[in-house]
């Protein structure tokens, strides 16, 4: 696999200000180094307030970095703040999806607004585009009609998935997809974005606290503690051979829950 995607040097600095009589709690992202190859699943996971929220909105351009550079396909953009191109490359897919839903407007409104505002596409052009997309998330064309609180939860992250996919972008990023979705909804969306990589040779970075939906999804694992990648690398090799104390512990955690005749 080539490699798609590269993050060089990545540094990000937060204050949160408390009141005057409290210090502002800092917190310190980076610096961070990785790269994503072409269809390639990565899985970030830590514990809480590790950063790996922090570090996912830095990859879309949600907030600008204060140095380094993200590279994408070769194009480079200084202090993480993404041209539009990138933007257009890297796309988000959020955990609440019905959250992220104008529930004033149908589907097909949603999915529109970022073909309207980012290409030249006219009217007749947009609309066949939003239908083929909700099709390729196995939707049905007639759900550009349906508004929110008519979509199940299923449906609703089907949508989400949708807008992320309309620009055609060549990375998906994604922050704890899975965890509002009942077992069933998982697994289903789970082998459809597998299915969508193999279709379109997608890139997928994603947060997770499931280990389990990690061990069967990512190609590859990053391990997040106080902002700092402390340890990469394949994910059976990750399973297997915990080098850091942060990563030993997650993976103790994931195995006792599991039965272990599935560890072997």
């Amino acid at each position: 696999m080539s490699e798609l995607l590269k993050v060089s040097q990545l540094h990000f600095k937060h204050s949160n200000k408390k009141n005057w009589l409290k210090k502002p709690e800092i917190f310190e992202l980076g610096p961070i180094d990785l790269d994503v190859k072409r269809g390639e699943t990565i899985a970030i996971i830590g514990e809480n307030r590790a950063g790996k929220s922090l570090l996912a909105k830095l990859l879309v351009g949600a907030l600008k970095a204060d140095s380094g550079q993200i590279t994408l396909n070769n194009q480079y953009a200084p202090q993480g703040v993404q041209s539009t191109q990138i933007s257009h490359d890297v796309r988000m897919i959020f955990q609440f999806s019905g959250e992220a839903m104008n529930p004033g407007l149908p589907v097909g409104k949603i999915l529109d607004e970022p073909l309207r505002l980012n290409t030249s596409h006219n009217e007749k052009e947009r609309r066949q585009l939003v239908e083929d997309v909700l099709i390729k998330v196995g939707l049905l064309r007639e759900h550009v009609y349906f508004y929110r609180h008519m979509l199940s939860d299923g449906q609703q992250q089907r949508v989400a998935l949708a807008r992320a996919l309309i620009l055609q972008p060549k990375v998906l990023v994604a922050d704890e997809p899975f965890a509002a979705l009942d077992p069933s909804v998982r697994s289903q969306t789970v082998n459809l974005i597998l299915k969508l990589q193999s279709e379109m040779g997608l890139a997928f970075i994603f947060i997770s606290h499931n280990l389990g939906i990690v061990r069967h999804l990512a190609d590859r694992i990053i391990v997040m503690e106080n902002g700092q990648i402390v340890e990469s690398g394949k994910t059976e090799t990750i399973f297997r051979w915990p080098q850091h104390e942060t990563t030993k512990k997650l993976i103790l955690s994931y195995q006792s829950l599991v039965p272990q005749q599935t560890l072997r």
